[in-house]
């Protein structure tokens, strides 16, 4: 006996899994950013401020990783090298 298929499925198409895997990516960062900004609100007291330097800094480190400055595996060696940091 042949199974039955539903008529309402559809095979996701390649946009589809891309769309899924953006936001995705968009939810884990906003996630990271809440949790990183929330502890150096709450355990280190950082005011708005300090908050926006930070902010203003990271896109600026970001900007050199997008004009190709530098790259995040670049990034990693230094922490690993200057204070034996290894993220995962």
């Amino acid at each position: 006996m042949k199974k039955k298929v539903n008529p309402r499925r559809r095979p996701a198409s390649r946009a589809d899994v891309e769309r899924a895997k953006r936001e995705a990516q968009e939810v884990a960062i906003k996630s990271a950013w809440s949790i990183f900004f929330t502890v150096l609100r709450d355990k280190e007291g950082y005011e708005l401020d300090d908050l926006r330097r930070v902010w203003n800094e990271v896109e600026d480190l970001s900007d050199s990783i997008a004009g190709g400055y530098c790259t995040v595996a670049d990034l990693r060696d230094v922490l690993k090298q200057e204070i034996g940091v290894t993220l995962r």
